[in-house]
């Protein structure tokens, strides 16, 4: 292995559904006749702040971030990062007051992963070097390309992502495994 060969994979809603995980846990709290709406689609409005409470709530048990589903799409692109001799390493975002987040993330790894493999939970991404990045959140890629313009950026593709686009982002939705490859190999090696 060439340890300059490194790729970097978040965590949540690219090797785990964090989402999908979310929206199941907010549906149990959602009052019968309440309506149903997308956290992810309203910001920061404050009318939907009752939202951003549940989801906090959620994400202070331990055991949830312990137990999130698989995300294929992001397993994917670690399975063809290895194949091509990369050293896979976990890049996630350490949540500031969260410590039920930091450890459940910690045994998610644990449970999920080589036992050996390296991570780092960090509040800035764009300080870690990698020749590649995986990750789904555009607000975490342009900081790490800003810092890294050669680097290469794999974007598993979900609904709030879908318009991004970078010259040095290739998206992958589930059915592009071959030009993802083609792409990395061309433009990394």
């Amino acid at each position: 292995m060439n340890s300059e060969k490194i790729a970097l994979f978040d965590m949540d809603g690219t090797i785990c559904d964090y989402v999908g995980s979310m929206k199941l846990e907010l549906e149990k709290l959602r009052a019968p006749n309440e309506p149903i709406v997308d956290p992810f689609m309203v910001g920061d409005a404050p009318e939907y702040q009752y939202l951003w409470d549940r989801m906090e709530l959620i994400k202070s048990d331990e055991k949830w971030w312990a137990n999130l589903p698989k995300y294929q799409l992001g397993f994917d692109i670690f399975k063809l990062t290895k194949e091509l001799g990369y050293h896979n390493e976990i890049l996630t975002q350490a949540p500031k007051k969260n410590p039920a987040a930091l450890a459940g993330k910690l045994q998610w790894i644990i449970n999920n992963l080589d036992g050996e493999i390296e991570f780092t939970m960090t509040r800035n991404k764009s300080r870690h070097y990698g020749k590649i990045l995986v990750d789904d959140y555009p607000g975490y890629i342009i900081p790490w390309l800003k810092h890294r313009p050669r680097g290469l950026v794999v974007m598993p593709l979900n609904e709030y992502n879908k318009g991004f686009t970078h010259e040095n982002v290739v998206v992958y939705d589930g059915s592009n495994i071959d030009e993802v490859k083609k792409i990395i190999m061309e433009r990394i090696g």
